[in-house]
């Protein structure tokens, strides 16, 4: 059985940003998902609610997402020690819309922390009631001015260069364009962070949830969707505890500079244009396994793939072969390059083929 708990933290290094000219910290949340004793006195989790589909005007049976999920609130961890992987969410989003890698993933002796970014979550909710809902008013700071900026970006797709043209295309397209969202970038870093020094004191603690229950010997695993896989890449770049991380289909925003990555990575893309990942696949000397998904979209990488069959929404890629390949790539890239941290293995990992358009290791 998979298991979930939630922890909340204030980073008192850090003002809250998002409130105007109040003296508060950033408050901060992040949901576990773990590998749990048997317990059928459990409860399945709600991991998601009406308003998530909603926001992207889908109906669908939650129900019948939660049996398949099967992840259960407050169980007991197993016995034993496993790998940590942190999972950001996209800008926007929710902490819980990669549930079904994250509970693939523990099912498979990992633990996962997925961090809500606050004011940047599409709603982050916490134990004492307080409802954090996304600030509206970063739509208008997000990219200034709004309809060069979109030009831009088009004429970027349209025009064929290398990937090393494309680096320095996109970096010049973000110093002009998308000032805010590199700034957010670097204060992704920051959450994480912050959530990584809570959970060795957690793993520290007598008594506590992870009291020793984190092996921390190949370092930690990053991923996420879309700005988080941001993250992810910027954490690689930037941290030396990440030894290995993931980027599902986000474009790689964030002040890098001429760094080099020194650890093992994975970009997957949609077909549509991988110049914004470009960094990723040309500035580097560890293994980068660039898989590029056949009749996919952005938002076919959460789980809205298993909850609405909108092919505009979330691709016509069948959603068992899709998740299945995801959450393949996934594991078995965790399993190489953090629980056996073999850095140098340039092998394809088993990922159904019928799922990719392309599989290169660069």
């Amino acid at each position: 059985m998979v298991g979930t708990r939630c922890f909340e933290t204030e980073d008192k290094s850090r003002k809250e940003f998002f409130k105007d000219g109040k003296d508060s910290f950033r408050r901060l949340k992040v949901r576990f998902y773990y590998p749990g004793k048997e317990d059928p006195t459990k409860k399945l989790c709600d991991l998601n609610d009406e308003k998530v589909l909603k926001e992207v005007k889908v109906k669908a049976d939650l129900n019948a997402y939660r049996q398949r999920e099967s992840i259960y609130e407050d169980l007991e961890m197993e016995d034993g020690i496993f790998p940590l992987i942190l999972y950001s969410h996209g800008y926007g989003w929710v902490a819980e819309a990669n549930s079904d890698l994250c509970r693939h993933l523990a099912e498979n002796g990992y633990i996962v922390a997925s961090i809500s970014h606050t004011y940047e979550e599409l709603e982050t909710r916490f134990s004492d009631g307080e409802i954090v809902p996304f600030d509206q008013k970063t739509y208008k700071k997000m990219t200034k001015p709004l309809i060069p900026a979109y030009l831009d970006l088009i004429l970027m797709g349209k025009k064929k260069m290398t990937y090393e043209e494309a680096v320095k295309r996109f970096d010049s397209h973000q110093k002009k364009y998308e000032k805010y969202m590199v700034e957010r970038a670097h204060q992704w870093l920051e959450d994480d962070r912050h959530i990584l020094r809570f959970i060795h004191e957690m793993n520290e603690e007598e008594g506590s949830f992870l009291y020793r229950k984190i092996d921390f010997s190949h370092g930690v695993g990053a991923t996420g969707h879309s700005f988080g896989g941001a993250a992810a890449y910027g954490h690689c770049l930037n941290d030396d505890e990440i030894s290995c991380g993931v980027n599902m289909d986000g474009a790689l925003f964030g002040d890098h500079k001429d760094k080099i990555n020194h650890k093992p990575f994975m970009q997957m893309i949609n077909k549509s244009n991988p110049h914004y990942v470009a960094r990723a696949l040309v500035c580097h000397d560890k293994p980068v396994h660039f898989l590029t998904f056949r009749d996919m979209t952005h938002m076919g990488f959460t789980d809205l793939k298993l909850l609405t069959d909108k092919k505009m929404l979330v691709g016509k890629l069948d959603a068992k072969v899709a998740m299945k390949a995801i959450n393949d790539a996934h594991l078995s890239f965790f399993d190489r390059y953090l629980k056996n941290a073999d850095s140098e293995n340039r092998e394809k990992l088993p990922i159904a083929e019928e799922a990719l358009q392309s599989y290169e290791i660069l």
